[in-house]
């Protein structure tokens, strides 16, 4: 009777579980929900649902919480400094939004601790990756010829893809396969590298071929320098391509935002700016030049390297224990015998995969993305389960922990689907609308996202915009300064508009006074600097100091009709 009801449990853990594995590795990476502006962000369910049906399965099965001694503790010192850090950090919804992800994460991390995959787990996740790849291929044969897949990027899609083809790199070393199955590997994996190579993301790229070379270090029984063959290649293709990469790097905008975030790591080294709170200080010491890039935007909400942002936001700690708990996971399982099973190919393929997202995001902002980052820590979990001399916690203990992840997995599902999702759906409406020329129904769409979500600065900005463009002014002033004053301080072009709205009011003084503002943080934004021009000429009958505006303009654009118009008139009448 009792190895019955054993072997029913038993039963019923594999079905949850392969649900639960199915949901997260197959639909995960495919599902998308259109009707929100960011249709990607639906895939975050997927990630509570894995914890939550994982967690009530554990409950059932009576499974203790086991885990090593070291990754327990610095894991817990981590989480414990990301809280600590959103508690510190000055803009606490920035805070609080940056924490919802890593709570995502850490949740995943726990779950993924006490499982094995199986090999038909991974199939499950190169079934969907190979369909990802397919869409991706037909992106790139496609009108545009831009490659987003399922993932609305093509550096999100080419950084999850890059766990997906190590993985099945590394499953064709496996000694136990079928002469049908390794071609199958060798198929997909041809396939992958492909899909990486159409998103024409050079970190991807780049950190595919050091995926290649740590499989074949991993996976080659031989010892010697054959092992190293690969490390050897990409070295010296490296060194013989040093020069152009320098230019590259040098000409490139990810430059501009580095040298900008070490200024502000200079001035909080250890603690730093607090979580989720780059965006909010980054303006104040930005690299101006940044702007005359053709790659610059107006907003910048990522370092686009995860290591200075880890830096940035949680100081020298935050970086230490993030690296910390990467490589204590990855010396424990090195660490470990293995027979040649397909345990060992399933660690190989973990580590592999991991090493070539920690390259791919010295360039990117993959980690910044739940679509990335959830599958990056759920590998970090499943890796950490294979520590050998792991500490049991009894069930009486674990139970409060399976009870806890399930009830806040829940939580989050429902807030996210409620909080994020759900009013995404009014501003990708809202969006429509503006571009159909519909400001009224704009406006509407947009004013609901900000009732359901006051911190939404984007959306209060677009709000702000389409009042300005509808002549309600006042109404845009508003708006405007609620977001200088409360929300996101001199976010994206505020101060340039909020110098418009006021000169179209006749209030010069606080036009100028706005218009100086923007002037400061983009010295060579040419819209605010023809505006300076005419005030000085209109209104302030100060020419010279409109000749120099307009100068500056046709330095940074000689072919500038405005500023061009205004200089020949300017001669006509014999003022310059």
């Amino acid at each position: 009777m009792k190895k019955q009801r054993k072997a029913n449990i038993f039963n019923i853990y594999k079905f949850y579980k392969s649900v639960a594995l199915f949901i997260f590795l197959f639909i995960g990476p495919l599902i998308l929900f259109k009707p929100a502006y960011d249709y990607t962000m639906i895939k975050n369910i997927t990630g509570y649902i894995l914890c939550i049906l994982l967690s009530v399965v554990f409950i059932f099965d009576k499974k203790e919480f086991a885990v090593d001694r070291k990754v327990f503790i610095i894991f817990l010192l981590f989480a414990i400094w990301l809280l600590a850090s959103s508690f510190i950090a000055p803009f606490g919804y920035g805070a609080s939004r940056a924490l919802e992800d890593y709570l995502l994460y850490l949740l995943i991390f726990i779950v993924a601790l006490n499982i094995k995959l199986e090999k038909n787990d991974i199939y499950l996740w190169i079934s969907a990756g190979f369909i990802a790849s397919v869409i991706a291929l037909g992106n790139f044969i496609g009108p545009k010829r831009y490659v987003v897949s399922t993932f609305g990027n093509p550096n999100f899609f080419a950084g999850h893809l890059l766990m997906i083809f190590l993985l099945t790199c590394t499953l064709y070393f496996f000694q136990g396969n079928k002469k049908s199955e390794r071609g199958l590997f060798f198929t997909c994996a041809i396939l992958f590298f492909l899909s990486i190579i159409v998103t024409r993301s050079r970190a991807a790229i780049f950190a595919s071929l050091f995926g290649i070379a740590t499989v074949m270090f991993l996976c080659l029984k031989r010892n010697g320098v054959k092992k190293w063959t690969g490390y050897i290649l990409l070295f010296i293709v490296s060194v013989l391509l040093s020069t152009q990469f320098y230019h590259w790097l040098i000409a490139d905008i990810r430059w501009y935002i580095w040298r900008g975030a070490f200024k502000m790591i200079k001035l909080k080294p250890v603690t730093g700016w607090g979580l989720g709170n780059f965006p909010f200080f980054y303006p104040y010491y930005r690299i101006r030049e940044y702007f005359l890039q053709a790659e610059s935007t107006p907003v910048t909400t990522q370092v686009h390297n995860e290591y200075l942002h880890v830096w940035v936001e949680t100081g020298l700690i935050g970086l230490i224990l993030f690296l910390g708990i990467i490589f204590i996971i990855m010396a424990g399982v090195r660490k470990r015998e293995y027979r040649g099973d397909f345990d060992e190919v399933c660690v190989n393929g973990c580590i592999a995969g991991i090493s070539a997202v920690l390259i791919d995001n010295i360039f990117s902002t993959n980690l910044r993305n739940p679509s990335t980052a959830m599958y990056f820590w759920f590998l970090l979990g499943i890796s950490a389960g294979y520590i050998k001399n792991k500490k049991q916690i009894n069930f009486g203990f674990s139970r409060y922990l399976w009870y806890f992840t399930a009830i806040v997995s829940f939580v989050m599902c429902v807030f996210t689907s409620f909080y994020r999702i759900m009013p995404d759906i009014y501003f990708k409406r809202g969006v429509w609308a503006k571009e159909d020329g519909n400001l009224k129904e704009a406006i509407d769409n947009y004013s609901i996202v900000c009732s359901v979500n006051p911190y939404n600065y984007e959306v209060w900005y677009k709000l702000a915009f389409a009042y300005g463009e509808s002549g309600q002014l006042d109404k845009a002033e508003e708006i405007y300064l609620k977001i200088n004053n409360f929300i996101f301080p001199h976010y994206a072009k505020t101060d340039a508009n909020l110098g418009t709205v006021y000169l179209k009011k006749g209030n010069y003084p606080k036009a100028i006074y706005y218009y100086r503002w923007a002037e400061w943080f983009n010295p060579y934004d040419k819209d605010v600097l023809c505006a300076m021009a005419s005030i000085n000429i209109m209104f302030l009958n100060n020419i010279p100091e409109a000749v120099s505006y307009l100068d500056r303009v046709l330095t940074i654009d000689p072919k500038n009709e405005y500023a061009n118009k205004v200089k020949d008139l300017l001669k006509a009448e014999g003022k310059i």
